[in-house]
């Protein structure tokens, strides 16, 4: 486009350039010598060879008017008889002419006065010459040449370059080419690399959690409920007497206690090292989160399509946004139910866990919800993003989005 401006610009200057060129010799060489006194004053038959010669260059179209000026801005002679002694006002450009040989140019939208005649054209080269007659006395030659010739050059100078800027381009695609596969295979390798990351950070978390649930399950609880076996057994050896039953009242409650943190703590290691999420195992498992917290007295609901098969990595994020969403309901919303609902749409699954509670709190977040945070770090982390608003009808809607495949 640049190239076709400049093009253009070429041509008009060109066809300037001749112009001016042309009306001076026409002015100076032909009309000039033949202006004399006589035909200023328009003494009949004065101006007949000055018309015949004007006519004459005038044949072939290539100059379609010409006017001789005096310096009161008075005609002395044109092709347009009708304007010859009539008096126009002159532009300071051309007034400048009077008295020198300077030539001017440009390509006129004719809507002068003087110009009546020329109207019927849409725009046609004018050139005024400064100039002196056969006696001497400054005059001013104008002339209107056909636009022809410029745009003749155009055409010239468009079909000259539009093959060198084609090629130029072509040359350009063939050289960028290599640099545009390049890029190409980097940003595949970046996406392999971000893969093969991503997964590795999946592998590292299930098996450090693994690592953790084998060790409370192998080492504390163990423990613990060997503490609770061996109680009853210090109970039973205990005397009768007032100290025995206050020591059998203080086991009793340490055993209670020892038998409620074994219960949260096999809870942690379902929380930690969740059930097989593989095909089926995926929906049995959103289904056992919805249980656990029917027990808290929320009713859930779950809506899994029947068909849907995840990837196990993308499962175990879905299963963790559930399972973060159900716990924040039982503990925070004070919710009668709840709802979850898992769709895949535009390679992308959405998980959604919504409530009728008391919704979330006026003002800023509250610091605090660690588990809430950690969530969204990892949700994010693997191209996803996590959110917390209030519903439309009340209470709060967790919401995660995230490749369908993650990996």
């Amino acid at each position: 486009m640049a190239t076709l401006l400049i093009a253009n610009r070429i041509a008009r200057q060109e066809a300037l350039r001749d112009a001016r060129t042309h009306g001076y010799n026409i002015g100076n060489l032909v009309a000039a010598p033949l202006v004399n006194a006589r035909v200023r004053a328009q003494a009949t038959g004065a101006a007949k060879e000055l018309t015949d010669v004007m006519h004459n260059r005038m044949r072939d179209r290539s100059v379609t008017h010409i006017k001789v000026w005096d310096k009161s801005g008075m005609v002395i002679w044109s092709d347009e008889e009708n304007l010859v002694g009539r008096h126009f006002p002159l532009a300071k450009d051309v007034k400048a002419l009077f008295g020198t040989r300077n030539v001017t140019a440009e390509v006129s939208a004719l809507t002068r006065a003087e110009n009546a005649g020329e109207q019927k054209s849409s725009e046609l080269l004018e050139v005024y010459a400064g100039t002196y007659d056969a006696d001497a006395q400054p005059m001013v030659f104008e002339a209107y040449f056909s636009i022809d010739s410029m745009q003749s050059d155009q055409e010239t100078i468009y079909r000259s370059y539009l093959p060198a800027i084609v090629a130029a381009l072509l040359l350009f695609q063939v050289a960028v080419m290599p640099l545009a596969l390049s890029l190409a295979r980097q940003v595949e390798r970046g996406a392999a690399e971000r893969s093969r990351l991503a997964r590795h950070a999946l592998l590292a978390s299930d098996l450090e959690r693994r690592r953790i649930a084998q060790d409370l399950h192998d080492g504390v609880i163990q423990d613990l409920a060997g503490l609770s076996y061996a109680i009853p057994a210090i109970e039973a050896q205990l005397k009768d007497g007032p100290a025995a039953e206050k020591a059998r009242e203080t086991s009793g409650r340490v055993s209670q206690i020892l038998a409620r943190d074994v219960a949260a703590l096999r809870s942690m290691i379902t929380d930690l090292y969740p059930p097989d999420l593989e095909g089926p195992g995926f929906a049995a498992a959103i289904h056992g989160l919805a249980r656990d917290a029917g027990e808290h007295a929320t009713q859930v609901e779950v809506g899994l399509p029947p068909d849907l098969v995840i990837p196990v990595d993308t499962a175990r994020l879905a299963y963790r946004v559930v399972r973060e969403g159900l716990r924040n309901v039982s503990k925070h919303s004070g919710a009668a139910a709840a709802s979850v609902q898992i769709r895949h749409e535009s390679e992308r699954l959405i998980v959604s866990v919504s409530d009728n509670g008391r919704g979330l709190p006026d003002g800023p977040p509250e610091q605090g919800h660690l588990g809430l945070r950690l969530l969204e770090d990892t949700v994010r982390d693997l191209g996803g993003q996590l959110t917390l608003r209030s519903g439309s009808s009340g209470g709060a809607v967790l919401e995660a989005s995230f490749p369908f495949r993650l990996i």
